[in-house]
């Protein structure tokens, strides 16, 4: 009887052979086993395997020929029972079976919290966006004579210079209707803070798994 025992799927590999240790005397008769039974263990092609592959093999033939097929099935059992993972049902199947709401509701809360946070900055800067709109000189010559340039009439040596530059950096969008940055640590400093990748996305999880278990609580009050 030929086993192949294959560690690493998806390669390519040639065979090791190993025999099984034959079957311990026991009180009870056993029967032998035949010569012809053999476990032949694979290995990654020559060309494409390492030493290390190589000094693995051996151990385990060396080890194998060490067992009886009884113990070897015995050990395999063992390991199928240990190793069994009960099947996961989807509780949300029922009221989203192919993930289109679960997808819809992750996005539409991310691109909230996106559209939540450059509100809050536009708010921050609203005041400092109406003094440049109803400056008397070009609105975006203003910002760049008191954020940027010390030399200006205009320039605002109060602020510290990072400040200036984030906040020349924003009216200018504003002004010229680009998308302000959203990392701004000054504007969003009142609001708690910047939001990390992760934090926004565990807030986008929990809203889908709000909206599916509303969807699933509606569902089995109707039936």
């Amino acid at each position: 009887m030929d086993m192949s025992l294959n560690p690493i799927a998806h390669q390519v590999f040639t065979y090791r052979t190993a025999r099984f240790a034959e079957p311990r005397e026991k009180n009870v008769e056993t029967a032998s086993v035949p010569n012809g039974d053999q476990v032949t263990i694979s290995q990654a092609g020559r060309e494409a395997t390492s030493n290390n592959f190589e000094t693995q093999a051996d151990k385990v033939a060396a080890y194998l020929g060490t067992m009886t097929k009884e113990d070897f099935m015995e050990q395999l059992k063992q390991w199928q029972s240990e190793n069994q993972t009960p099947l996961e049902v989807d509780p949300y199947r029922a009221v989203d079976p192919d993930g289109t709401i679960a997808t819809k509701t992750y996005f539409e809360s991310y691109l909230g919290q996106l559209q939540d946070q450059e509100n809050k900055i536009k708010a921050y800067y609203s005041d400092v966006y109406n003094e440049a709109v109803s400056a008397p000189i070009n609105s975006l010559a203003f910002i760049s004579g008191k954020y940027l340039c010390d030399w200006s009439n205009y320039f605002d040596s109060s602020m510290p210079e990072k400040e200036r530059q984030w906040t020349h950096h924003q009216l200018w969008s504003m002004l010229t209707d680009s998308h302000v940055a959203l990392n701004d640590p000054y504007a969003l400093a009142a609001s708690g803070g910047l939001k990390t990748v992760d934090q926004m996305d565990a807030i986008a999880k929990q809203a889908v798994k709000d909206k599916l278990d509303s969807l699933l609580k509606e569902k089995n009050e109707n039936t």
